[in-house]
């Protein structure tokens, strides 16, 4: 049996096809998202990337799609993304007509978890919750080498996990999301609102980690605390046996050597056992794990 996996992004899309095993990649090809032109047009060129890789396979591959964006399971309407022109449209129903085979939709932090369970840095263990630092902040849940979503697949969306209820105002109309701080946006944000300047995440903790910028090391500072207060909220209701980090943040050595030393000064047990580690994976996490994901 071939598999398809299909990473949608707002501005590229990338497909894979390949054997039962989703890491034994056959083909790959990337085109550009025309989400500008709308969503049937979108679709369209969805079903047509299914369907040319789909004349490729002897029977029907099995076909995931990672989207940025929450999904109901109940009746795959997508209830939020990033690509404005998929909110609130019924996108498991319309790409399978249109494509003419069934496909498995997810979430594409939950992409990510899967395949850093199965074959990246979460390999061998049963509970590991995956974590990307990025622009924003989302995640997924895999026990046992399967994504678990949620009853209204929300699992994972830590990002918007209020810890100020007056603090920065997100995109999703709450105030305070843990994304809001606990990203590379989150990163220059605090930094541009202490400061008035601009600067990216890696040049603000290096200006942090050098000594030349007391700002860079006050913001950084700032941020290694929440990160910290996160994941012992995370270990606190999951437990798990690890935890993956993503995302362009995920490259800070910082997470792994001052944040677990934090992160086990707050968790209450004797010695920190949950193992964290940077994905093994990178940008390639999302159309492996669409793959594993049908």
């Amino acid at each position: 049996m071939r598999r398809i996996g299909i990473d949608l992004g707002g501005t590229k899309i990338e497909t894979i096809l390949t054997t039962e095993n989703p890491m034994e990649v056959l083909e790959r090809r990337r085109v550009p998202t025309l989400q500008t032109e709308g969503y049937e047009a979108l679709v369209q060129e969805l079903a047509t990337l299914i369907q040319e890789l789909q004349e490729k396979c002897e029977g029907k591959a099995r076909v995931g799609l990672g989207i940025p964006g929450v999904m109901s399971p109940q009746d795959g309407v997508v209830a939020t993304s990033n690509i404005l022109c998929l909110s609130g449209q019924s996108l498991q129903a319309d790409l399978e007509n249109a494509a003419g085979c069934g496909v498995t939709i997810g979430n594409d932090a939950n992409c990510f978890a899967l395949i850093e369970a199965l074959h990246g840095a979460g390999k061998g263990f049963g509970v590991v919750l995956g974590v990307i630092l990025g622009t924003g902040m989302g995640g997924g849940v895999v026990y046992q080498g399967r994504v678990w979503p949620g009853a209204q697949g929300l699992a994972g969306e830590w990002g918007h996990s209020t810890i100020d209820p007056q603090g920065a105002l997100c995109y999703c109309g709450r105030r305070g999301c843990q994304e809001q701080y606990i990203s590379g946006t989150g990163i220059r944000r605090m930094y541009r609102e202490r400061t008035g300047r601009e600067k990216s995440a890696p040049e603000i903790h290096d200006h942090a980690k050098d000594g030349a910028d007391p700002d860079a090391q006050a913001v950084m500072a700032s941020f290694l605390e929440l990160y910290a207060q996160a994941l012992a909220n995370l270990i606190f209701c999951f437990d798990p046996d690890a935890i993956v980090i993503g995302g362009g943040v995920s490259n800070l050595p910082m997470l792994y050597n001052e944040g677990r030393e934090r992160i086990a000064e707050l968790v209450l047990n004797r010695e920190l056992s949950t193992q964290i580690r940077p994905n093994q994976l990178g940008d390639a996490s999302g159309v492996y794990g669409a793959a594993a994901l049908a």
